[in-house]
Protein backbone atom coordinates (compact mmCIF):
# COMPACT_ATOMS: atom_id res chain seq x y z
CA UNK A 1 0.00 0.00 0.00
CA UNK A 2 1.37 3.38 -0.99
CA UNK A 3 1.40 6.03 1.71
CA UNK A 4 0.64 9.61 0.72
CA UNK A 5 1.14 12.82 2.68
CA UNK A 6 0.37 16.48 2.14
CA UNK A 7 2.86 18.91 3.67
CA UNK A 8 2.18 22.48 4.78
CA UNK A 9 4.59 25.41 4.64
CA UNK A 10 5.97 25.33 8.19
CA UNK A 11 6.95 21.66 8.10
CA UNK A 12 8.71 22.14 4.75
CA UNK A 13 10.55 25.20 6.06
CA UNK A 14 11.67 23.67 9.32
CA UNK A 15 12.69 20.30 7.92
CA UNK A 16 14.66 22.15 5.23
CA UNK A 17 16.37 24.42 7.77
CA UNK A 18 17.58 21.45 9.84
CA UNK A 19 18.67 19.44 6.79
CA UNK A 20 15.95 16.80 7.15
CA UNK A 21 13.55 17.54 4.28
CA UNK A 22 14.59 14.40 2.38
CA UNK A 23 13.28 12.30 5.26
CA UNK A 24 9.78 12.82 3.83
CA UNK A 25 10.82 10.98 0.68
CA UNK A 26 11.85 8.00 2.79
CA UNK A 27 8.79 8.02 5.06
CA UNK A 28 6.19 8.43 2.32
CA UNK A 29 5.67 6.99 -1.14
CA UNK A 30 4.05 10.18 -2.35
CA UNK A 31 4.62 13.72 -1.04
CA UNK A 32 2.14 16.38 -2.15
CA UNK A 33 2.40 20.13 -1.68
CA UNK A 34 -0.52 22.45 -2.40
CA UNK A 35 0.15 25.17 -4.96
CA UNK A 36 -0.71 27.80 -2.31
CA UNK A 37 2.11 26.42 -0.14
CA UNK A 38 4.56 26.72 -3.02
CA UNK A 39 3.42 30.34 -3.46
CA UNK A 40 3.98 31.02 0.27
CA UNK A 41 7.48 29.56 0.03
CA UNK A 42 8.25 31.66 -3.04
CA UNK A 43 7.09 34.82 -1.23
CA UNK A 44 9.30 33.88 1.71
CA UNK A 45 12.27 33.32 -0.58
CA UNK A 46 11.67 36.72 -2.23
CA UNK A 47 11.70 38.28 1.25
CA UNK A 48 15.07 36.66 2.00
CA UNK A 49 13.97 33.72 4.15
CA UNK A 50 15.71 30.36 4.04
CA UNK A 51 13.08 28.15 2.41
CA UNK A 52 13.24 25.19 0.05
CA UNK A 53 12.73 25.61 -3.68
CA UNK A 54 10.17 22.87 -4.33
CA UNK A 55 11.36 22.57 -7.95
CA UNK A 56 14.65 21.16 -6.58
CA UNK A 57 12.84 18.11 -5.18
CA UNK A 58 11.69 15.82 -7.97
CA UNK A 59 9.92 13.58 -5.45
CA UNK A 60 7.52 16.38 -4.39
CA UNK A 61 4.38 16.83 -6.45
CA UNK A 62 2.68 20.23 -6.58
CA UNK A 63 -1.10 19.95 -6.75
CA UNK A 64 -4.03 22.32 -6.62
CA UNK A 65 -7.16 21.38 -4.69
CA UNK A 66 -10.15 21.07 -6.98
CA UNK A 67 -12.66 22.25 -4.40
CA UNK A 68 -14.07 25.74 -4.94
CA UNK A 69 -15.89 25.84 -1.62
CA UNK A 70 -14.18 26.13 1.74
CA UNK A 71 -15.69 24.31 4.72
CA UNK A 72 -16.51 26.56 7.66
CA UNK A 73 -13.80 24.81 9.72
CA UNK A 74 -11.14 26.29 7.40
CA UNK A 75 -12.38 29.89 7.09
CA UNK A 76 -9.95 31.31 9.68
CA UNK A 77 -6.84 29.56 8.33
CA UNK A 78 -4.16 30.85 6.00
CA UNK A 79 -4.19 30.00 2.29
CA UNK A 80 -1.49 27.34 2.55
CA UNK A 81 -3.09 25.58 5.50
CA UNK A 82 -6.51 25.67 3.89
CA UNK A 83 -5.21 24.36 0.56
CA UNK A 84 -3.18 21.63 2.30
CA UNK A 85 -6.22 20.39 4.21
CA UNK A 86 -8.44 20.49 1.11
CA UNK A 87 -5.80 18.64 -0.91
CA UNK A 88 -5.40 16.02 1.83
CA UNK A 89 -9.17 15.44 1.81
CA UNK A 90 -9.42 15.24 -1.97
CA UNK A 91 -6.49 12.84 -2.35
CA UNK A 92 -7.38 10.71 0.69
CA UNK A 93 -3.90 11.39 2.06
CA UNK A 94 -2.76 9.13 4.86
CA UNK A 95 -1.26 12.11 6.71
CA UNK A 96 -1.42 15.87 6.54
CA UNK A 97 1.64 17.51 8.07
CA UNK A 98 0.64 20.68 9.93
CA UNK A 99 2.18 22.52 12.87
CA UNK A 100 -0.36 25.29 13.47
CA UNK A 101 -2.71 24.29 16.29
CA UNK A 102 -5.85 25.76 14.68
CA UNK A 103 -5.06 24.06 11.37
CA UNK A 104 -4.44 20.75 13.14
CA UNK A 105 -7.76 21.01 14.96
CA UNK A 106 -9.63 21.90 11.75
CA UNK A 107 -8.05 18.99 9.87
CA UNK A 108 -8.90 16.55 12.66
CA UNK A 109 -12.47 17.88 12.75
CA UNK A 110 -12.69 17.00 9.05
CA UNK A 111 -11.49 13.46 9.77
CA UNK A 112 -7.89 13.77 8.59
CA UNK A 113 -4.88 12.14 10.21
CA UNK A 114 -2.55 14.91 11.36
CA UNK A 115 1.12 14.82 12.24
CA UNK A 116 3.52 17.71 12.86
CA UNK A 117 7.18 18.33 12.21
CA UNK A 118 8.14 16.86 15.60
CA UNK A 119 5.97 13.81 14.89
CA UNK A 120 7.80 13.32 11.58
CA UNK A 121 11.12 13.31 13.43
CA UNK A 122 9.75 10.83 15.98
CA UNK A 123 8.53 8.57 13.18
CA UNK A 124 11.93 8.81 11.47
CA UNK A 125 13.65 7.74 14.69
CA UNK A 126 11.18 4.89 15.15
CA UNK A 127 12.14 3.67 11.67
CA UNK A 128 15.86 4.06 12.45
CA UNK A 129 16.32 6.81 9.88
CA UNK A 130 17.85 9.12 12.49
CA UNK A 131 19.64 8.13 15.72
CA UNK A 132 18.20 10.81 18.04
CA UNK A 133 15.59 13.56 17.96
CA UNK A 134 17.04 15.64 20.82
CA UNK A 135 19.65 17.46 18.70
CA UNK A 136 17.11 17.99 15.94
CA UNK A 137 14.64 19.52 18.39
CA UNK A 138 17.37 21.95 19.43
CA UNK A 139 18.03 22.73 15.77
CA UNK A 140 14.31 23.38 15.24
CA UNK A 141 14.31 25.82 18.16
CA UNK A 142 17.43 27.52 16.75
CA UNK A 143 15.65 27.71 13.37
CA UNK A 144 12.79 29.64 14.98
CA UNK A 145 10.24 26.97 15.84
CA UNK A 146 8.57 27.51 19.19
CA UNK A 147 8.47 24.26 21.16
CA UNK A 148 7.17 24.29 24.71
CA UNK A 149 9.21 22.56 27.39
CA UNK A 150 6.30 20.14 27.93
CA UNK A 151 6.06 19.17 24.25
CA UNK A 152 9.82 18.78 23.99
CA UNK A 153 9.95 16.56 27.08
CA UNK A 154 6.95 14.52 25.91
CA UNK A 155 8.55 13.94 22.47
CA UNK A 156 11.82 12.92 24.09
CA UNK A 157 10.07 10.50 26.45
CA UNK A 158 8.04 8.92 23.66
CA UNK A 159 11.24 8.56 21.65
CA UNK A 160 13.07 6.89 24.53
CA UNK A 161 15.33 9.89 25.09
CA UNK A 162 13.69 11.31 28.22
CA UNK A 163 15.39 11.67 31.57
Amino acid sequence: MRERCVVDTSALQYLFRIGQLDILQTLFDEVLVADAVEQELNRGKSAGYSVPDIADYSWITIAKPESHSTPIELKSLGDGECASILLARETSADQVILDDLNARYAAETLGLHVIGTIGILMRAKEQNLIPKIAPLLEQLIDAGMWISIEIKQYALELSGEGN
